[in-house]
């Protein structure tokens, strides 16, 4: 069967979604190639619980009509482009579809330590680069550091307390069951995991981290944030990285918490991994071989078939997911 011959599924939003139906499986043609793009078949599909929120007040935001948005990994079967070549693994903004045609823009070939290839995806991915840069290099991370990390069995935030354990930190992690929390202390090995479905955030906060904490990575903003910095839990100097979607005000953050301003003042700094794609191979670098060596931890969660993406990502956007939510294809 020829390239031109296959079907490409699509998963498109017919309304603001809250249940899979909002979500629909349709067939589109085949598309078609120009001279210098490549034609690209799914292998795996990552599923962004933010993409198509109705709330999304992001420039990318999805719209109903839209191809749902996703990072995948896919393999090509047709080229007319001078690096991309048929047979070649590539990463690229795939959408949630079978076939896609990049001309390479924000496209890049697989590197050969990304194994399995999924891992591109998660750890060795984007919410890899999240943590490892975020932490690294804009909070400065330094050994003996208290880091608390919000969705903690997720990619980034394991990713983030795994990083500080092995740069000399401590790390806590919270997250919204006892399942993901024995995950992240039992494998991700983190010193301690504060379940906030079942658990006082602030009373165990103040158990685990009575001087405050020095770094708090957060993907959840909302509540939690709020919580965490109302309750006076950031140490003097401490840095607060968003890696979230809707980042919160620097002024709200401060407000909240009443922090002095002067040199113990409380920085709020914002992670965008695209503004390091230039040092992606220092992240790989580094996180493949930590990663090889078995000292980082990741868990997936997947679902075979573009079928079953839409009611996998709903329940992504209800906090329902255990670990990077996944479609196998």
């Amino acid at each position: 069967m020829s390239p031109m011959d296959l079907r490409n599924l699509q998963i498109r939003i017919t309304r603001p979604p809250s249940r899979p139906s909002d979500l629909e499986l349709v067939e589109a043609p085949s598309p078609s190639l120009t001279n210098g793009s490549f034609l690209a078949r799914a292998l795996w599909l990552a599923l962004d619980p933010f993409v198509c929120a109705s709330e999304s007040d992001t420039r990318d935001g999805a719209k109903p009509g839209d191809l749902v948005p996703a990072h995948g990994v896919g393999e090509v079967v047709e080229s007319r482009h001078e690096v991309f070549g048929v047979g070649s693994l590539v990463v690229l903004d795939f959408g949630l579809q079978h076939l896609c045609v990049s001309d390479g823009q924000r496209a890049r070939l697989l590197h050969p330590g990304q194994t399995p290839a999924s891992s591109a995806l998660g750890v060795l991915g984007v919410p890899g680069m999240a943590a490892y840069f975020g932490l690294l290099d804009l909070a400065r991370l330094r050994p003996g550091e208290t880091v608390l990390v919000s969705a903690a069995a997720n990619a980034a935030g394991a990713m983030a307390g795994q990083i500080a354990m092995l740069k000399g930190a401590r790390a806590i992690g919270i997250a919204g069951s006892r399942e993901k929390c024995d995950w992240v202390t039992r494998h991700a090995r983190l010193s301690a995991c504060i379940n906030h479905g079942s658990e006082n955030v602030g009373a165990r906060l103040k158990q685990l981290a009575p001087r405050g904490v020095d770094i708090y990575f957060d993907s959840t903003g909302g509540e939690l944030l709020e919580s965490v910095v109302a309750g006076r839990h950031l140490a003097p100097g401490a840095r607060i990285v968003q890696n979230s979607v809707r980042p919160v005000d620097p002024e709200a953050i401060h407000a909240w918490g009443g922090y002095p301003p002067g040199k113990d003042a409380v920085q709020v700094l914002r992670v965008e991994p695209h503004d390091y794609e230039h040092r992606r191979g220092e992240f790989l670098r580094d996180a493949i071989a930590w990663h090889g060596a078995g000292r980082i931890a990741a868990k997936d969660d997947i679902v075979d078939g573009l079928v079953n993406a839409p009611a996998h990502l709903l329940l992504a956007m209800q906090g329902g997911n255990f670990g990077r939510p996944l479609v196998r294809i």
